[in-house]
């Protein structure tokens, strides 16, 4: 019989009962990390080599459509275990590790970040807390080494994507939860889903398995500079909130409602004014009222707008990513 995940240099695997350890596939989203690439490679080696529930792993290098030499190194390194795929453009690290999903075959998937600052030697703890029932085992860090303003702000979101989307984790910090480890079926889930314009991290918290962490010191980057900028943290935000969430359409009412509102007492206001005697407000208090109504209902549009296009985006059926490249090794491996 033939095995359900079978691997290039792996021994068959021993019958179920005798032996339970696993196969594992990490994925690894890259942009721009040519030089972090080989040293990641290397520690994965050594800590995988330690964890005696693994039996056998592949590694998956997913390059964004690096502009550097990122995918050259992958194909460098000459390993029957470690497989690149080039996507044809830049899409997010998301759709990277969707893309790096779509092709894992293991009884379980570690999803960590390419420029060596997530901990992998907490796989053993990780793993060990799948087994115990889980399906979803974040890396939790510590404490976030960044300046205040931006850990408010980040705190800030995060209880709003709570709140908005109702994910149903919420014992797990949000904001400190960086890179995980999923079982077969949580990859099979996400394989399932087909949307576009999702957050990765919303679309694991939507689907509702049982989930845990296990907390770790994040390490100083060791080459290069972050590419998560201020714009991708909104951009997550934005997707994560409209993805899986119609608050912000709900509220669309409740503005409606709440400036009827004030426009109506403000003509009550102004009946008051005259029959009292006095002179009608002049055109400043005409401006302002117009330039507040008109902001209020431009935002209402910019919404709805937003919806619109992720739906129109979404009927569109287009694929989630193209490849462009791959190393041999994925080429050559057993399907």
């Amino acid at each position: 019989m033939s095995q359900s995940y079978p691997a290039i240099g792996v021994k068959p695997k021993a019958d179920s009962t005798t032996d339970t350890r696993l196969f594992l596939s990490v994925v690894i989203p890259a942009y721009n990390e040519a030089k972090n690439i080989k040293p990641l490679v290397e520690q994965l080696d050594q800590v995988i080599g330690q964890c005696s529930d693994v039996r056998d792993y592949e590694i998956l290098i997913v390059d964004d459509h690096s502009s550097d030499s990122t995918f050259e190194t992958v194909e460098s390194l000459k390993n029957m275990r470690i497989h690149g795929i080039r996507l044809s453009r830049r899409s997010g690290s998301h759709t990277a590790l969707r893309a790096g999903i779509s092709v894992a075959r293991g009884d379980l998937a570690l999803c960590i970040s390419a420029d060596g600052q997530d901990d992998a030697n907490i796989l053993k703890d990780m793993v060990a807390k799948l087994k115990s029932g889980c399906h979803v085992v974040w890396g939790v860090r510590k404490k976030r080494e960044e300046p205040f303003l931006s850990k408010l702000l980040t705190g800030c979101a995060y209880k709003l994507i709570v709140a908005f989307s109702g994910a149903s984790a919420t014992e797990i910090n949000l904001s400190h939860a960086d890179f995980f480890i999923l079982s077969r079926k949580v990859l099979d889930a996400i394989n399932a889903c087909q949307e576009r314009n999702t957050s990765f991290w919303g679309l694991l918290f939507w689907l509702g398995f049982k989930q845990g962490s296990v907390e770790y010191d994040r390490k100083s980057r060791a080459e290069g500079k972050s590419k998560w900028s201020m714009r991708s943290k909104v951009r997550l935000f934005t997707d994560w909130i409209i993805a899986f969430s119609g608050v912000p359409l709900k509220l669309i009412s409740l503005m409606g409602f709440f400036t009827a509102a004030l426009g109506f007492l403000y003509a009550l206001f102004v009946i008051c004014y005259r029959l009292l005697g006095y002179a009608k407000p002049g055109w400043a208090e005409s401006v302002t009222l117009i330039l507040v109504l008109g902001g209020v209902q431009m935002m209402m549009l910019g919404i709805l707008g937003e919806y619109l296009w992720r739906n129109l985006d979404e009927t569109r059926k287009r694929p989630l990513f193209f490849i462009e490249d791959q190393t041999e090794t994925l080429e050559e491996r057993p399907h």
